[in-house]
């Protein structure tokens, strides 16, 4: 397994600082699935610029795992409940999280304290000759955490 984890400041810059660590993870990763991470973290990661709280650091963290990628980007905001924008093709923000929901396989957001988006890819190697492929697509599973109280 391999990891990696980043602090990043909440400021524009911190995109590509993110990006590009990424390459980082070259070597463990295959090149498809390390260009949608780097799609998927920008997104992350700029929403968490963008919608946290500011001043407190961000914390980017990866997990290289056999089976599959996993990447969780905490902040200090407020939290949200997650919605995806309309498709429409028309508007010049908000496509962060339905990159996220088209792409990962599953993802979700706990807010606690501090407010977690996480996602993840599959790692799974092309179908054999002889194995159904689904036209249905991979399902996907979307998961939503919230303090009790």
């Amino acid at each position: 397994m391999t990891n990696l984890e980043l602090t990043l400041e909440p400021v524009p810059d911190s995109v590509p600082q993110a990006r590009q660590t990424l390459d980082r993870l070259a070597d463990a990763v295959e090149e498809p699935l390390l260009e949608n991470l780097r799609l998927l973290v920008s997104e992350v990661v700029t929403n968490s610029i963008r919608h946290g709280e500011g001043f407190d650091p961000i914390e980017l963290r990866v997990s290289v795992r056999p089976l599959l990628v996993r990447v969780e980007v905490e902040d200090r905001g407020p939290g949200f409940e997650p919605r995806l924008a309309d498709d429409d093709g028309e508007r010049n923000s908000g496509w962060g999280l339905l990159l996220v929901d088209r792409l990962a396989a599953r993802w979700g957001v706990v807010a606690n304290s501090t407010n977690t988006v996480w996602f993840e890819l599959d790692r799974r190697s092309p179908p054999v000759a002889d194995e159904p492929v689904s036209v249905f697509g991979r399902p996907r599973t979307r998961v939503v955490n919230r303090p009790e109280g």
